[in-house]
């Protein structure tokens, strides 16, 4: 450096900078990427395991509205499903739904939505689902509860409920 530029300024009183600071600041970029990470890990790891129990409790509930088990759904159903309507009513609504679409040939899904909460994990999932009298969008939201899932709401679309 030239000796004009630094003239008048005491060059003991300004220690040069601790690389410490840097190598802590790289220490915590590194620590807070690898904690994202693991949670984005979990989060996928949540939704696979959401997508294989859905998956399993649709094929269980068409097999039992297949063999008109209605009561059987209703009773292995979450409190909310089970007080969304009178006990008569939700098998009507599940009895007509069998009657309108024939047995299921085979459900694709389409969507998933995962919400962990204080008041429990809800899994929402959407299939495109095949049955004897055409097809159907069916749009399931299931509460997790043990190793299982609990239906608490069915909605169900199709055009065969408009033409039959």
């Amino acid at each position: 450096m030239d000796e004009a530029a630094t003239a008048g300024i005491p060059v003991d009183n300004y220690p040069a900078q601790p690389k410490r600071k840097r190598v802590l600041l790289k220490s915590s970029l590194l620590a807070i990427v690898v904690v994202l990470a693991y949670f984005m890990w979990q989060c996928e790891s949540g939704m696979k395991a959401g997508a294989r129990l859905s998956d399993d409790a649709v094929r269980h509930f068409h097999s039992l509205i297949d063999s008109a088990a209605y009561g059987d759904i209703v009773g292995e159903s979450d409190d909310a499903f089970q007080s969304s309507a009178n006990h008569d009513e939700i098998i009507k609504f599940l009895a007509g739904v069998h009657s309108k679409l024939g047995l299921s040939r085979g459900s694709t899904r389409t969507n998933i939505f995962v919400n962990a909460s204080t008041n429990g994990t809800f899994i929402k999932v959407t299939y495109q689902s095949t049955f004897e009298q055409g097809n159907a969008v069916e749009a399931f939201t299931w509460r997790k509860a043990g190793g299982g899932l609990k239906l608490v709401r069915y909605d169900v679309n199709s055009n065969a409920f408009l033409t039959r």
